[in-house]
């Protein structure tokens, strides 16, 4: 995306640290922004940036499938995010991903599966 900013650009960085041989189908979406389904093989990785809101009210969501797996997560939100990632990685692992900011990594847990956002179904 590469419209101009009123506000602070984001940059995400998503990569696979699911193991070896375990490729991962994600699809990301924000309000009516699909950025579509993406695969990435052991290793791999995907980046997306967007404008942030001034109101600290962005949300990206992701729903991740893998053999094994099918989880989603908030991969950015103005209230957890906001301050600290203008630029931040996530990395993909079974027990949740983790945001690597400038060397200081954060590990979540995935979302409440009974909670999913309606989109994914």
């Amino acid at each position: 995306m590469s419209d101009a900013c009123w506000t602070k650009r984001t940059y995400l960085t998503l990569t696979n640290d699911l193991g070896p041989g375990l490729q991962l189908s994600l699809h990301c979406k924000s309000g009516n922004i699909d950025l579509g389904q993406q695969y990435l093989a052991p290793g791999g990785s995907w980046s997306f940036d967007f404008c942030s809101s001034y109101w600290g009210i962005t949300l990206y969501f992701c729903n991740m499938v893998w053999n094994g797996g099918n989880k989603w997560f908030d991969i950015y939100t103005g209230a957890r995010d906001s301050f600290i990632c203008g630029q931040c990685g996530w990395s993909i692992r079974p027990t949740g991903p983790c945001r690597n900011h400038h060397g200081k990594v954060d590990c979540f847990p995935w979302n409440n599966s009974t909670s999913v956002h309606k989109w994914l179904k």
